[in-house]
């Protein structure tokens, strides 16, 4: 059901699980990562990381992808300083 600090339960969209590999080794403050449902979406275009909102365990955030949305939760041991290193990195982008 699970594979280390990523839930594997739901599938994920392409991109997603390096990402998500990526989060895990270089912020200190994300515990987990639970891929949530995908959607279908219209449009194309390049493939986005956002944060939504704080959830009580941490943060709901989406991933983006021409043709298909994934939810995904990040369990968070700080919340704000994992939001600020979140944005940091979008930053860098």
């Amino acid at each position: 059901m699970k594979f280390g600090k990523v839930k594997k339960q739901h599938s994920m969209l392409e991109g997603l699980e390096d990402l998500s590999k990526s989060i895990l080794k270089d912020c200190p403050h994300v515990q987990r990562i639970v891929p949530g449902r995908i959607s279908r979406r219209k449009g194309r275009g390049v493939a986005e990381f956002k944060v939504q909102y704080p959830t009580p365990a941490g943060l709901k955030c989406i991933y983006l992808r021409s043709g298909a949305t994934q939810e995904v939760f990040l369990i968070c041991s700080d919340l704000a300083q994992a939001q600020v290193w979140l944005s940091e990195q979008k930053d860098k982008q």
